[in-house]
C-alpha cells in the first residue's frame, strides 16, 4: 500500500488567495500582466523515462487509460532547479515556510487544459527514472483548484484534485496525473524536496 500523506487547507485563506492570483491565467487580452506574472512553457509531454518499462504494472489498478500521444503536453514553469532560481520564486514564500523542508531539489507548476474525457499521464517517478538508493526525497503536489483530475498512486489510491491541498509521498511512489474535463484547467505545483517527514 502507497504511503502519503493528505494536508486540506493548507494555507490560510489569505495567503491561498494571493498565490492563486499570481499563479492563474490572465482571464482576457485586456488584463494588464503584473510584474509577477507566470511565464509559461510548453512541453510535448508530461512524464518521460522509467516509467514506459512498467505500463502492463499498472494498467491493472486503474480504468483511466493513458493520454493519446497527441494530447501528451503541459504548460510548466520551473521555479526552482540545481543552478536556477525562477524570477518569480518569492511568490512561494508562504507555501515554501508552511512545507518547511531541509533543502530543495526542484519545484515546477504543471498546467493542464479541460479535456473531452479524461486521461491520465504515465505512471512516474520525479527526478530521473529510477528511485534514489541512498537519500530520501519527498515528493509533494500542492492542488491550486478543484477539479476532476486526481493523481493516481501506485496502489490505485486516488488522491482527489482540491483546491489548497497538498499531498506528499515518498520519492521512489510512483503515480500518474489526470486531465480533468469539468474545468478550464487544472495547475498543481510539484515540489521535490529533503524532509525528515514520517509516512508511518
Amino acid at each position: 500500500m502507497a504511503k502519503y500523506k493528505v494536508f486540506d487547507n493548507f494555507l490560510s485563506n489569505s495567503d491561498f488567495i494571493e498565490l492563486t492570483n499570481n499563479m492563474s491565467p490572465p482571464t482576457s487580452f485586456n488584463e494588464i500582466v503584473k510584474p509577477n506574472q507566470l511565464g509559461w512553457i510548453y512541453a510535448p509531454g508530461q512524464a518521460k523515462g522509467n516509467w514506459i518499462s512498467k505500463v502492463e504494472r499498472f494498467e491493472k489498478i486503474t480504468n483511466i487509460k493513458p493520454l493519446d500521444p497527441l494530447h501528451q503536453w503541459v504548460f510548466g514553469h520551473v521555479f526552482f532547479i540545481a543552478g536556477y532560481i525562477s524570477p518569480v520564486m518569492y511568490i512561494l514564500n508562504t507555501l515554501l515556510q508552511k512545507i518547511n523542508p531541509l533543502a530543495l531539489s526542484r519545484i515546477q507548476a504543471n498546467f493542464t487544459v479541460q479535456q473531452e474525457k479524461r486521461g491520465r499521464s504515465g505512471f512516474h517517478i520525479d527526478l530521473g527514472d529510477e528511485p534514489f538508493k541512498h537519500t530520501s526525497p519527498i515528493t509533494s503536489i500542492f492542488y491550486m483548484n478543484t477539479t476532476n483530475g486526481p493523481t493516481i498512486l501506485e496502489d490505485g489510491t486516488e488522491i482527489e484534485c482540491r483546491a489548497n491541498r497538498l499531498v506528499s509521498y515518498p520519492h521512489n511512489t510512483y503515480h500518474a496525473g489526470v486531465l480533468c474535463t469539468d474545468q478550464p484547467y487544472r495547475i498543481v505545483i510539484n515540489l521535490n524536496y529533503f524532509k525528515d517527514l514520517d509516512f508511518s
